[in-house]
Order: C-alpha cells, then sequence, then structure tokens
C-alpha cells in the first residue's frame, strides 16, 4: 500500500509539472487552429495547411519558447474542450474574448481588435459614419450573426439575410444589395485579394460592435500565461503584430 501511494503521488507530481518544461522537454508547441477562419486561420488550398494571421502570432509564441509548431486542425466546436484535456497546448484562432469564455478559459493579452465593417459597392462614393445613414438602401447581413440585430435596433428595414459573406459581396457587386455589415477583418482581406468583388470597405464608417481577438489558454497553467503574455507584448513592442496584420490585408 505504501508503495503503491508512492507511485501514485509521483505520478501525480510528474503530471502537474509546468507546462512549460513539458513543451520545452517535447519540443513542440501543440495549437488547434480552425479552418475556416479566414483571415485569422484558414486552409491554404495550396499547401495544405492552415495558415493566417493566428498562426503567424502562434509562430512567435513558439520562437520565443525555442520550439517548433504544431497546427492541429480542430472544429470550433472542439477547440475548448481540447484545450481543456490538453489535446492541444494553446488555442489560436478567431476566438473573441468574453466574459463567458473566461469562466472556463484564460486568455492572453489582446492580440489584436475585432470590429465590423461596412460594405458597399466600389463605385458608391458616399461617406457613411453610421448605420443610420443607410436607411432607404438594400442592407445585408450574414445568417446567425449578431449584425442582423444591430441593423434593426438602428433603424434598418427589411435586411436580407445570406449564408456566406461571399454570396453578400457577390449580391453587392451585382446591385442587388447596397451595402453590408460584415466582420472587419475578413472584409478588408477579400476586398484586397478577390478582385471580382467590385466592393469598397467604407472608412469613414465608425464600428460600434467591437471585441479583441486572444490567445486561449487553460486556466491551469497561469506560467504558461505568462510566458504567452510575454511573447506577445514582445511582439507588439518590435511591431511583427502590425506586419502580421498588414500581410492579411488589415
Amino acid at each position: 500500500m505504501v508503495v503503491l501511494l508512492l507511485i501514485v503521488g509521483l505520478s501525480k507530481t510528474a503530471f502537474a509539472g509546468p507546462v512549460v518544461d513539458r513543451i520545452k522537454s517535447a519540443g513542440v508547441l501543440k495549437v488547434g487552429s480552425t479552418a475556416t477562419g479566414v483571415p485569422a486561420t484558414f486552409m491554404d488550398t495550396e499547401s495544405g495547411k492552415i495558415v493566417g494571421i493566428m498562426i503567424d502570432v502562434a509562430q512567435g509564441v513558439a520562437e520565443h519558447l525555442g520550439v517548433k509548431l504544431q497546427v492541429v486542425e480542430t472544429p470550433w466546436s472542439a477547440l475548448i474542450p481540447s484545450l481543456q484535456t490538453q489535446k492541444i497546448d494553446l488555442i489560436a484562432a478567431a476566438m473573441l474574448i468574453t466574459p463567458q469564455r473566461q469562466e472556463v478559459i484564460d486568455f492572453s493579452v489582446p492580440v489584436y481588435p475585432y470590429c465590423e465593417a461596412l460594405v458597399v459597392k466600389a463605385g458608391d462614393t458616399n461617406v457613411y459614419k453610421s448605420i443610420e445613414d443607410l436607411q432607404g438602401l438594400k442592407i445585408a447581413a450574414q445568417v446567425g450573426t449578431t449584425y442582423i440585430k444591430g441593423l434593426e435596433e438602428r433603424g434598418a428595414k427589411n435586411v436580407a439575410v445570406y449564408d456566406n459573406t461571399g454570396d453578400i459581396l457577390t449580391e453587392i457587386t451585382n446591385g442587388r444589395i447596397d451595402a453590408s455589415i460584415i466582420d472587419g477583418p475578413v472584409a478588408k482581406y477579400l476586398v484586397k485579394t478577390k478582385p471580382q468583388f467590385k466592393v469598397r470597405v467604407v472608412e469613414s464608417y465608425v464600428p460600434v460592435l467591437c471585441g479583441d481577438i486572444g490567445i486561449g489558454v487553460n486556466k491551469e497553467d497561469k506560467d504558461f500565461l505568462q510566458e504567452v503574455n510575454a511573447a506577445v507584448e514582445k511582439m507588439k513592442k518590435e511591431g511583427k503584430i502590425g506586419l502580421i496584420l498588414q500581410k492579411w490585408g488589415q
């Protein structure tokens, strides 16, 4: 019995060792990412690898720790459970820091802001500053987003609902829709990389639905969180975060 208790005690001690030491010993930082969160994390069809803003940021964290980066493709719904069960070390995805999520996981310092954007046809040169300025226009939003309610609360009538952003931009290009409120980072990336969409992001528009993207960390890994924060802050100070955002059209 004494021997058994000693073995169990040693096992618990080994398991509870600092996560940073474990990662450095393995030489690999495992991050969970989705393949559909352009431009934060998405599948590059040419390389067959997940790329994007948060992958580049995660690479910076890996370099800070002196290890290699391993990206684990993970469905959105499985990201937090995978972190909690230590299948991954971090969540690097388009995940907003919210009070609800902070109840179950920790987040790094904010990596970059995530706000909505107003998109109109390229030839529309009007100066729009708010949703209230869109009265009389045909407006669209993506199904399942908070933008539908936000538009209606600010006086928009008969908001058209579409399955995805690509369909919305096509409708604006073809003149069937005048404007849309969509995720800012997504809008900027698509406008830059998809010239077939004849649309523009309205620079004069002032967003009102903003949040911050952060790196998800297991609540038990407080020491690791400090290391992640140190890496992100260093990247900000050196201007690397800004260069990453610029690289992905932000």
